[in-house]
């Protein structure tokens, strides 16, 4: 649910409020405590973007095209984010009326979002690039897992209209969150396959009118670290608008609209950077800069892998009738087949490849609406 969308419907069902119940009173609260218990949804405003269609172009002294860095992965990825998903959210509230007009509240409230996708790019081992293209990586997408928030605030608010029975207002605060991430089995068993696999970092080469390549020449095999998840607590502070309508002698409904800024971000790291591989940046610069002499590239991983892509099957060599059998025999026609690698035939096993994973920082802040009921005694 977008934030427009539920604030739409949530004023909506306020006025239906008015209009019904019609009150001719409003409530006196001054110097009183009131209580309120509220329900709603909360959208978290950050979000990681797949730079999987990244470019780098360098260009000469004299601003002349050069050379360039084109990232290898599909770019179809550009579609997919990771980022907290909209989540339900429930607050208790306890408010005192200094007077008729400023109003103190604490707050504690409960919400679970679900967290994205991390996305996985691999092409594997033994996989024949068809004709005219420069690779061929295939994206999977791995869900993350599911995200507790537990928000604790305390708001000074201005009311607008103490003596009418419909009252807007407005008002700022501070707070911490406290924060929990549950994985789910899918990231898990990727950081596992990542703690158990060997690999090293490719060198993809630069390109002018050829096929750039990724390069494993000279590559220093090592031990690969799982993921990380980074969820820490979080100071945070808040501003706040809505109105509030007495439909009843001590009673009142409210909508509630609460943008809430954190101090502390949800971040994914992998192999001990927000990586694995290095992306190209999406940049236009000078051949004699450092990013010109950089480093990107894919991890290669020899031993292990990250998912199951398929299996390694024989086929008919370029040239050949796709109808023949390279089996004529006890044993495959190493001849006239070669084993290529087969997306539709997956084995159970994780495979051995170039692979990319992309992590990174996702903002806790966002906004929350809430529709609820408070009570005066």
């Amino acid at each position: 649910m977008s934030t427009r969308t539920g604030f739409g419907r949530g004023f909506l069902l306020l006025a239906l409020i008015v209009f019904v119940l019609q009150p001719s009173f409003a409530e006196d609260v001054e110097k009183k405590f009131r209580i309120g218990l509220s329900f709603g949804g909360y959208n978290n405003q950050g979000e990681i973007s797949s730079d999987a269609a990244n470019e780098l172009t360098l260009v000469d002294a004299r601003q002349n095209f050069s050379r360039y860095f084109y990232d290898p992965r599909d770019d179809s990825s550009v579609f997919g984010n990771l980022d907290i998903q909209s989540g339900p959210v429930a607050t208790l509230s306890a408010q005192y009326a200094f007077s008729k007009v400023f109003i103190v509240e604490a707050s504690v409230g409960y919400n679970r979002n679900d967290v994205g996708e991390i996305e996985v790019q691999a092409q594997f081992a033994g996989t024949v690039v068809p004709d005219l293209r420069r690779f061929d990586f295939r994206t999977f997408r791995i869900p993350a897992g599911d995200l507790t928030r537990v928000p604790l605030q305390l708001t000074g608010i201005a009311r607008f209209r103490p003596r009418a029975s419909f009252n807007p207002y407005f008002g700022a605060g501070i707070g911490y969150t406290f924060v929990g991430f549950e994985p789910s089995s899918e990231f898990d068993a990727l950081s596992a396959n990542m703690d158990a696999s060997l690999g090293g970092q490719s060198r993809l080469t630069e390109a002018t009118y050829g096929n750039p390549t990724l390069s494993i020449s000279g590559l220093q095999i090592g031990d690969l670290d799982g993921a990380a998840v980074r969820a820490e607590d979080s100071f945070e502070w808040n501003i706040v608008g809505g109105a509030e309508f007495s439909f009843k002698r001590k009673w009142v409904a409210f909508l509630d609209l609460r943008w809430t800024f954190a101090s502390q971000a949800l971040e994914f790291q992998f192999n001990g950077g927000n990586y694995l591989g290095v992306p190209v940046p999406e940049l236009t610069d000078y051949e004699f800069s450092q990013s010109a002499y950089a480093t990107y590239g894919a991890i290669w991983i020899t031993t292990g892998g990250l998912v199951d892509g398929g299996s390694l099957q024989w086929r008919p060599r370029e040239g050949e009738l796709p109808t023949f059998d390279c089996f004529t025999g006890p044993e495959p026609d190493s001849v006239r087949c070669i084993q290529a690698f087969d997306h539709s035939q997956p084995d159970g096993q994780v495979d051995p490849g170039f692979y990319y994973v992309q992590g990174g920082t996702v903002e806790y802040g966002g906004v929350g609406l809430q529709i609820g009921v408070r009570y005066t005694f």
